[in-house]
Protein backbone atom coordinates (compact mmCIF):
# COMPACT_ATOMS: atom_id res chain seq x y z
CA UNK A 1 0.00 0.00 0.00
CA UNK A 2 3.01 2.44 0.68
CA UNK A 3 4.23 1.52 -2.50
CA UNK A 4 0.87 2.48 -4.39
CA UNK A 5 0.61 5.93 -2.40
CA UNK A 6 4.42 6.71 -3.59
CA UNK A 7 3.51 5.75 -7.07
CA UNK A 8 0.70 7.55 -7.07
CA UNK A 9 2.07 10.88 -5.57
CA UNK A 10 4.73 10.86 -8.35
CA UNK A 11 2.40 10.60 -11.03
CA UNK A 12 0.75 13.50 -9.46
CA UNK A 13 3.35 15.86 -9.25
CA UNK A 14 4.07 15.06 -12.88
CA UNK A 15 0.13 15.31 -14.19
CA UNK A 16 0.21 18.85 -12.13
CA UNK A 17 3.42 20.23 -14.34
CA UNK A 18 1.64 18.89 -17.41
CA UNK A 19 -1.35 20.29 -16.69
CA UNK A 20 0.16 23.88 -16.12
CA UNK A 21 1.79 23.45 -19.36
CA UNK A 22 -1.39 22.37 -21.34
CA UNK A 23 -3.50 25.11 -19.36
CA UNK A 24 -0.63 27.60 -20.51
CA UNK A 25 -1.15 26.70 -24.41
CA UNK A 26 -5.11 27.01 -24.12
CA UNK A 27 -4.96 29.94 -22.52
CA UNK A 28 -2.27 31.44 -25.29
CA UNK A 29 -4.33 30.06 -27.84
CA UNK A 30 -7.68 31.69 -26.31
CA UNK A 31 -6.43 35.27 -25.26
CA UNK A 32 -2.77 36.08 -27.16
CA UNK A 33 -3.29 38.44 -30.62
CA UNK A 34 -1.90 38.30 -32.92
CA UNK A 35 -0.95 34.74 -32.34
CA UNK A 36 2.27 33.53 -34.51
CA UNK A 37 4.43 31.17 -34.89
CA UNK A 38 7.12 32.60 -32.86
CA UNK A 39 4.55 32.67 -29.84
CA UNK A 40 3.39 29.25 -30.13
CA UNK A 41 7.29 27.83 -30.85
CA UNK A 42 8.81 30.17 -27.94
CA UNK A 43 5.91 28.50 -25.12
CA UNK A 44 7.13 25.02 -26.63
CA UNK A 45 10.72 25.06 -25.90
CA UNK A 46 10.62 27.10 -22.60
CA UNK A 47 7.51 24.48 -21.18
CA UNK A 48 10.02 21.79 -22.71
CA UNK A 49 12.47 22.58 -19.87
CA UNK A 50 9.97 22.36 -16.81
CA UNK A 51 8.63 19.36 -18.36
CA UNK A 52 11.97 17.37 -18.65
CA UNK A 53 12.62 18.03 -14.98
CA UNK A 54 9.06 16.57 -14.31
CA UNK A 55 10.36 14.01 -16.51
CA UNK A 56 13.84 13.35 -14.57
CA UNK A 57 11.78 13.73 -11.19
CA UNK A 58 8.87 10.88 -12.15
CA UNK A 59 11.05 8.33 -13.66
CA UNK A 60 13.55 8.67 -10.27
CA UNK A 61 10.82 8.96 -7.88
CA UNK A 62 8.73 5.64 -9.68
CA UNK A 63 12.71 3.80 -10.04
CA UNK A 64 14.35 4.72 -6.97
CA UNK A 65 11.97 6.04 -4.51
CA UNK A 66 13.78 6.73 -1.23
CA UNK A 67 16.21 8.65 -3.34
CA UNK A 68 15.00 12.77 -2.21
CA UNK A 69 16.11 13.76 -5.48
CA UNK A 70 13.58 12.65 -7.71
CA UNK A 71 11.05 13.73 -5.40
CA UNK A 72 12.89 17.56 -5.56
CA UNK A 73 13.11 17.85 -9.22
CA UNK A 74 9.63 16.67 -9.49
CA UNK A 75 8.36 19.60 -7.17
CA UNK A 76 10.80 22.14 -9.15
CA UNK A 77 8.85 20.87 -12.32
CA UNK A 78 5.72 22.17 -10.67
CA UNK A 79 6.93 25.08 -9.12
CA UNK A 80 8.62 26.55 -12.60
CA UNK A 81 5.73 25.94 -14.64
CA UNK A 82 2.93 27.24 -12.06
CA UNK A 83 2.67 30.31 -13.54
CA UNK A 84 2.62 29.34 -16.93
CA UNK A 85 -1.39 29.45 -17.40
CA UNK A 86 -1.64 32.75 -16.34
CA UNK A 87 1.15 34.45 -17.84
CA UNK A 88 -0.41 34.88 -21.43
CA UNK A 89 -3.01 36.42 -19.79
CA UNK A 90 -1.79 38.85 -17.61
CA UNK A 91 0.40 39.69 -20.79
CA UNK A 92 -2.44 40.32 -22.84
CA UNK A 93 -4.01 42.28 -20.39
CA UNK A 94 -0.77 44.66 -19.94
CA UNK A 95 -0.37 44.23 -23.78
CA UNK A 96 -3.76 45.78 -24.78
CA UNK A 97 -3.80 48.23 -22.03
CA UNK A 98 -7.12 47.05 -19.84
CA UNK A 99 -6.90 47.07 -16.36
CA UNK A 100 -5.91 44.17 -14.18
CA UNK A 101 -7.88 42.43 -11.82
CA UNK A 102 -7.34 41.65 -8.14
CA UNK A 103 -6.57 38.29 -8.95
CA UNK A 104 -4.26 38.54 -11.33
CA UNK A 105 -1.92 40.99 -9.26
CA UNK A 106 -1.74 38.18 -7.03
CA UNK A 107 -1.04 35.66 -9.36
CA UNK A 108 1.54 38.04 -10.46
CA UNK A 109 3.83 36.99 -7.41
CA UNK A 110 3.88 33.20 -8.28
CA UNK A 111 5.98 34.29 -11.12
CA UNK A 112 8.28 36.96 -9.11
CA UNK A 113 9.36 34.77 -6.47
CA UNK A 114 8.21 31.10 -7.05
CA UNK A 115 11.40 31.05 -9.49
CA UNK A 116 13.67 31.23 -6.14
CA UNK A 117 12.33 27.61 -4.72
CA UNK A 118 12.73 25.92 -8.04
CA UNK A 119 16.74 26.70 -7.56
CA UNK A 120 16.59 24.83 -3.97
CA UNK A 121 14.75 22.55 -5.33
CA UNK A 122 16.48 22.06 -8.48
CA UNK A 123 20.16 22.94 -7.75
CA UNK A 124 21.37 23.45 -4.05
CA UNK A 125 19.68 20.26 -2.59
CA UNK A 126 20.71 17.68 -5.02
CA UNK A 127 23.89 19.15 -5.15
CA UNK A 128 24.24 18.40 -1.30
CA UNK A 129 22.22 15.22 -1.61
CA UNK A 130 23.95 13.39 -4.48
CA UNK A 131 24.18 10.52 -5.50
CA UNK A 132 22.39 8.12 -2.69
CA UNK A 133 20.08 10.61 -1.09
CA UNK A 134 21.96 11.51 1.93
CA UNK A 135 23.97 14.70 3.11
CA UNK A 136 28.04 13.56 3.50
CA UNK A 137 28.04 14.20 7.18
CA UNK A 138 26.04 16.10 9.85
CA UNK A 139 28.15 19.40 8.96
CA UNK A 140 26.53 20.02 5.58
CA UNK A 141 22.88 20.42 7.47
CA UNK A 142 23.13 23.99 8.00
CA UNK A 143 23.92 25.00 4.35
CA UNK A 144 20.57 22.79 3.61
CA UNK A 145 18.48 24.62 6.05
CA UNK A 146 20.27 28.06 5.02
CA UNK A 147 18.81 27.46 1.49
CA UNK A 148 15.71 26.32 2.44
CA UNK A 149 15.60 29.30 4.96
CA UNK A 150 17.02 32.00 3.26
CA UNK A 151 14.76 30.74 0.29
CA UNK A 152 11.57 31.56 2.29
CA UNK A 153 13.02 34.89 3.69
CA UNK A 154 13.53 35.97 0.50
CA UNK A 155 9.98 35.37 -0.94
CA UNK A 156 8.15 36.79 1.82
CA UNK A 157 10.45 40.27 1.94
CA UNK A 158 9.96 40.48 -1.79
CA UNK A 159 6.18 40.65 -1.51
CA UNK A 160 6.90 43.48 0.96
CA UNK A 161 9.06 45.09 -0.83
CA UNK A 162 7.79 48.50 -2.36
CA UNK A 163 9.85 47.96 -5.23
CA UNK A 164 7.13 46.90 -8.65
CA UNK A 165 7.24 43.82 -10.35
CA UNK A 166 10.32 43.15 -12.68
CA UNK A 167 8.86 39.64 -14.46
CA UNK A 168 5.97 41.59 -15.88
CA UNK A 169 5.79 43.48 -19.18
CA UNK A 170 5.14 46.73 -17.39
CA UNK A 171 6.28 47.05 -13.73
CA UNK A 172 3.02 46.47 -11.20
CA UNK A 173 3.06 47.24 -7.58
CA UNK A 174 2.78 44.58 -5.33
CA UNK A 175 -0.32 44.26 -3.63
CA UNK A 176 1.37 43.81 -0.01
CA UNK A 177 4.18 46.10 -0.67
CA UNK A 178 5.02 48.18 2.39
CA UNK A 179 6.01 51.78 2.65
CA UNK A 180 8.56 54.02 4.45
CA UNK A 181 11.34 52.21 7.04
CA UNK A 182 9.27 49.01 6.68
CA UNK A 183 9.21 49.07 3.13
CA UNK A 184 13.19 49.96 3.23
CA UNK A 185 13.79 46.50 6.41
CA UNK A 186 11.87 44.33 3.59
CA UNK A 187 14.25 45.27 0.90
CA UNK A 188 17.52 44.95 2.75
CA UNK A 189 15.94 41.45 4.15
CA UNK A 190 14.87 40.57 0.92
CA UNK A 191 18.78 41.17 -0.60
CA UNK A 192 20.09 39.29 2.73
CA UNK A 193 17.83 36.30 1.59
CA UNK A 194 18.81 36.19 -1.67
CA UNK A 195 22.75 36.47 -0.62
CA UNK A 196 22.91 33.64 1.37
CA UNK A 197 20.38 31.66 -1.35
CA UNK A 198 22.97 32.24 -3.94
CA UNK A 199 26.00 31.46 -1.43
CA UNK A 200 25.01 28.31 -0.88
CA UNK A 201 24.99 26.99 -4.34
CA UNK A 202 28.71 27.30 -4.60
CA UNK A 203 29.14 25.70 -1.06
CA UNK A 204 26.33 22.75 -2.50
CA UNK A 205 29.15 22.82 -5.55
CA UNK A 206 32.20 22.63 -3.08
CA UNK A 207 30.43 19.44 -1.39
CA UNK A 208 30.02 17.69 -4.34
CA UNK A 209 33.55 18.15 -5.09
CA UNK A 210 34.76 16.91 -1.90
CA UNK A 211 32.26 13.57 -2.13
CA UNK A 212 33.88 12.95 -5.44
CA UNK A 213 37.61 13.13 -4.13
CA UNK A 214 36.62 10.78 -1.45
CA UNK A 215 34.81 8.22 -3.15
CA UNK A 216 35.59 4.78 -4.44
CA UNK A 217 33.89 2.66 -6.50
CA UNK A 218 30.25 2.45 -7.95
CA UNK A 219 29.90 6.20 -6.09
CA UNK A 220 32.88 7.51 -8.10
CA UNK A 221 31.55 6.41 -11.44
CA UNK A 222 28.18 8.14 -10.11
CA UNK A 223 29.99 11.22 -9.44
CA UNK A 224 32.08 11.55 -12.82
CA UNK A 225 28.97 11.83 -14.65
CA UNK A 226 27.99 14.89 -12.41
CA UNK A 227 30.46 16.26 -13.46
CA UNK A 228 30.46 15.44 -17.44
CA UNK A 229 27.32 17.46 -17.15
CA UNK A 230 28.23 19.81 -15.34
CA UNK A 231 31.32 20.66 -17.55
CA UNK A 232 29.01 20.37 -20.67
CA UNK A 233 26.26 22.39 -18.81
CA UNK A 234 29.74 24.70 -19.22
CA UNK A 235 31.11 24.09 -22.92
CA UNK A 236 28.10 23.68 -24.29
CA UNK A 237 26.89 27.71 -24.13
CA UNK A 238 29.69 28.67 -25.22
CA UNK A 239 30.01 26.16 -28.52
CA UNK A 240 26.00 27.12 -28.59
CA UNK A 241 27.68 31.31 -28.71
CA UNK A 242 29.73 30.37 -31.45
CA UNK A 243 27.18 28.26 -33.78
CA UNK A 244 24.55 31.33 -33.01
CA UNK A 245 27.34 34.24 -34.45
CA UNK A 246 27.51 31.89 -37.80
CA UNK A 247 23.53 32.07 -37.90
CA UNK A 248 23.15 27.57 -37.90
CA UNK A 249 20.87 27.27 -34.55
CA UNK A 250 17.32 27.07 -34.36
CA UNK A 251 16.33 28.99 -31.55
CA UNK A 252 18.08 32.39 -30.20
CA UNK A 253 17.98 31.03 -27.06
CA UNK A 254 19.22 27.54 -28.15
CA UNK A 255 22.61 28.63 -26.38
CA UNK A 256 20.83 27.69 -23.21
CA UNK A 257 19.22 24.29 -24.06
CA UNK A 258 22.66 22.10 -22.87
CA UNK A 259 23.23 24.38 -19.64
CA UNK A 260 19.51 23.65 -18.44
CA UNK A 261 19.59 19.54 -19.73
CA UNK A 262 23.05 18.47 -19.28
CA UNK A 263 23.17 18.64 -15.30
CA UNK A 264 19.39 17.13 -14.91
CA UNK A 265 20.15 14.27 -17.41
CA UNK A 266 23.89 13.11 -15.71
CA UNK A 267 22.10 13.23 -12.44
CA UNK A 268 19.43 10.84 -13.73
CA UNK A 269 22.01 8.71 -15.25
CA UNK A 270 23.92 8.45 -11.58
CA UNK A 271 21.00 8.23 -9.53
CA UNK A 272 19.30 5.27 -11.97
CA UNK A 273 23.35 3.68 -12.04
CA UNK A 274 22.32 3.35 -15.76
CA UNK A 275 25.61 2.07 -18.30
CA UNK A 276 27.65 4.01 -15.84
CA UNK A 277 31.30 2.60 -16.90
CA UNK A 278 30.25 3.95 -20.63
CA UNK A 279 31.61 7.41 -19.65
CA UNK A 280 35.38 6.97 -20.71
CA UNK A 281 33.95 6.35 -24.13
CA UNK A 282 31.18 8.65 -24.17
CA UNK A 283 33.65 11.11 -23.65
CA UNK A 284 36.55 9.66 -25.73
CA UNK A 285 33.23 9.64 -28.68
CA UNK A 286 32.58 13.22 -28.07
CA UNK A 287 36.06 14.97 -27.97
CA UNK A 288 37.18 12.70 -30.74
CA UNK A 289 34.30 13.28 -33.47
CA UNK A 290 34.36 17.07 -32.22
CA UNK A 291 37.77 17.30 -33.09
CA UNK A 292 37.43 15.75 -36.25
CA UNK A 293 34.43 18.01 -37.41
CA UNK A 294 36.66 21.47 -36.46
CA UNK A 295 39.68 19.59 -38.69
CA UNK A 296 37.49 18.85 -41.40
CA UNK A 297 35.26 21.63 -41.16
CA UNK A 298 37.90 24.72 -40.90
CA UNK A 299 40.06 23.48 -44.22
CA UNK A 300 36.55 22.88 -45.92
CA UNK A 301 35.63 26.88 -45.46
CA UNK A 302 39.23 28.11 -46.14
CA UNK A 303 39.64 26.40 -49.55
CA UNK A 304 35.50 26.31 -50.98
CA UNK A 305 36.21 29.98 -51.63
CA UNK A 306 39.24 29.50 -53.71
CA UNK A 307 37.62 26.22 -55.35
CA UNK A 308 34.75 28.27 -56.61
CA UNK A 309 36.87 30.75 -58.22
CA UNK A 310 39.16 28.65 -59.44
CA UNK A 311 36.25 26.50 -61.16
CA UNK A 312 35.22 29.96 -62.70
CA UNK A 313 31.85 30.48 -60.94
CA UNK A 314 31.57 26.55 -60.97
CA UNK A 315 29.85 26.37 -57.11
CA UNK A 316 28.34 23.04 -57.23
CA UNK A 317 30.89 21.56 -58.42
CA UNK A 318 33.08 23.26 -55.93
CA UNK A 319 31.02 22.03 -53.56
CA UNK A 320 31.07 18.48 -54.72
CA UNK A 321 34.26 18.23 -54.80
CA UNK A 322 35.24 19.97 -51.58
CA UNK A 323 32.58 17.39 -49.97
CA UNK A 324 34.76 14.08 -51.57
CA UNK A 325 38.10 15.48 -50.38
CA UNK A 326 36.05 16.08 -46.74
CA UNK A 327 34.41 12.23 -46.97
CA UNK A 328 37.42 10.83 -48.17
CA UNK A 329 39.80 12.06 -45.15
CA UNK A 330 37.62 11.68 -41.98
CA UNK A 331 38.07 7.58 -41.96
CA UNK A 332 41.67 8.25 -41.35
CA UNK A 333 41.86 11.14 -39.36
CA UNK A 334 38.79 9.96 -37.09
CA UNK A 335 41.20 6.83 -36.35
CA UNK A 336 44.28 8.52 -35.87
CA UNK A 337 42.30 11.20 -33.88
CA UNK A 338 40.36 8.20 -32.06
CA UNK A 339 43.99 6.71 -30.91
CA UNK A 340 45.56 10.13 -29.47
CA UNK A 341 42.13 11.18 -27.33
CA UNK A 342 41.94 6.93 -25.76
CA UNK A 343 45.29 7.76 -25.38
CA UNK A 344 44.58 11.08 -22.92
CA UNK A 345 40.71 10.53 -22.42
CA UNK A 346 40.35 6.35 -22.14
CA UNK A 347 43.58 4.84 -20.76
CA UNK A 348 42.22 1.91 -19.67
CA UNK A 349 40.65 1.16 -23.28
CA UNK A 350 44.16 2.47 -25.16
CA UNK A 351 46.19 -0.08 -22.56
CA UNK A 352 43.82 -2.98 -23.46
CA UNK A 353 44.02 -2.38 -26.80
CA UNK A 354 47.63 -2.28 -26.82
CA UNK A 355 47.81 -5.60 -24.92
CA UNK A 356 45.62 -7.81 -27.28
CA UNK A 357 47.22 -6.42 -29.59
CA UNK A 358 51.01 -7.53 -28.47
CA UNK A 359 49.61 -10.78 -27.39
CA UNK A 360 48.65 -11.26 -31.02
CA UNK A 361 51.87 -10.68 -32.91
CA UNK A 362 53.22 -13.04 -30.00
CA UNK A 363 50.81 -15.61 -30.89
CA UNK A 364 51.77 -16.21 -34.11
CA UNK A 365 55.35 -17.37 -33.32
CA UNK A 366 54.14 -19.36 -30.15
CA UNK A 367 54.04 -22.95 -30.11
CA UNK A 368 54.12 -24.11 -26.23
CA UNK A 369 50.73 -25.01 -25.08
CA UNK A 370 51.96 -24.18 -21.73
CA UNK A 371 53.27 -20.57 -22.46
CA UNK A 372 50.04 -20.21 -24.66
CA UNK A 373 47.38 -20.88 -21.75
CA UNK A 374 49.66 -18.66 -19.17
CA UNK A 375 50.01 -15.64 -21.55
CA UNK A 376 46.51 -16.05 -22.31
CA UNK A 377 45.42 -15.78 -19.19
CA UNK A 378 47.44 -12.67 -18.18
CA UNK A 379 45.93 -10.95 -20.72
CA UNK A 380 42.26 -11.55 -19.84
CA UNK A 381 43.53 -10.34 -16.46
CA UNK A 382 45.41 -7.93 -17.16
CA UNK A 383 42.61 -6.14 -19.83
CA UNK A 384 39.16 -7.05 -18.16
CA UNK A 385 40.22 -7.68 -14.87
CA UNK A 386 38.03 -10.30 -13.38
CA UNK A 387 37.77 -11.90 -10.27
CA UNK A 388 38.76 -15.14 -11.84
CA UNK A 389 39.82 -16.26 -14.92
CA UNK A 390 39.65 -20.13 -15.72
CA UNK A 391 41.38 -22.07 -19.13
CA UNK A 392 39.65 -24.85 -20.54
CA UNK A 393 41.42 -27.47 -22.90
CA UNK A 394 40.63 -30.63 -24.37
CA UNK A 395 43.72 -32.99 -24.29
CA UNK A 396 43.83 -35.45 -27.40
CA UNK A 397 43.15 -38.50 -25.72
CA UNK A 398 42.38 -38.03 -21.68
CA UNK A 399 39.70 -35.55 -20.46
CA UNK A 400 39.17 -31.67 -20.28
CA UNK A 401 42.10 -30.13 -18.23
CA UNK A 402 42.12 -26.58 -16.55
CA UNK A 403 44.41 -24.12 -16.06
CA UNK A 404 44.19 -21.17 -13.38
Amino acid sequence: MHQRKRTLQAWLLFAATLACLLGGLVVTLAVVRPLTTEVIVNGAVDGSFWLLFATVGLVLTLRRPANPIGWLYAAAGVVWSAYIPFDPWVDQLQRTGRPLPVAARYLVLIGENFWAIGIVLAITLPLLLLPDGRLRSPRWRPVAVAAVAATAVEIVAACLDPAPTTQTLEPLAKPFALHGWPGTVATVVSWIGFGIMFACVPAAALCAVLRFRASRGVERQQLRWVAFGAAASVVGPLLALGLAALGVLPSADAFSWPLLLSVPLAIAVAVLRYRLWDLDRLVSRTVAYALVTALLLIPYVLILPAAERLAGGAGSLAVAAATLVAAAAFSPLRRRVQELVDRRFNRRRYDAARTVDAFATRLRDQVDLDALHGELLAVVQQTMQPTRATLWLRAPAAGPSAHT
